[in-house]
């Protein structure tokens, strides 16, 4: 028993089957969405709860991926740590460049 009984013309149209969708990329789009919604909207604390969140289901389709980007974060870690390093001797040097014009400039 149907509802609505669909024209044999658009009833010859709709596809046999309906693709199928894991679930885990459903929430994760969805929770993708919801965030950016709650971010624009000012609510930040949600939003990185809700992405987190379909971060986490994103990870359960694909589990070694999950394990490589773990095995890999001493490895990003020390390259952040080189490139603070780098910034900050580059600002100490600015800095020092910046003391010599004055003291050139100033004549003392």
């Amino acid at each position: 028993m149907t509802l609505i009984k669909l024209p044999k013309q658009i009833e010859a149209r709709l596809p046999d089957s309906v693709p199928d969708v894991p679930w885990t990329r459903v929430v994760a789009a969805g929770s993708l969405v919801a965030s950016a919604w709650l971010l624009f909207t000012g609510r930040r604390k949600a939003a990185l709860a809700i992405a987190a969140g379909g971060a986490a289901v994103a990870l359960l389709e694909n589990p070694e991926y999950a394990r490589e980007l773990w095995k890999g974060v001493p490895g990003y870690l020390h390259s952040a740590k080189d490139m603070l390093v780098r910034a900050e001797e580059f600002v100490e040097d600015i800095a020092e460049r910046g003391n010599k014009l004055r003291q050139t400039l100033g004549g003392s």
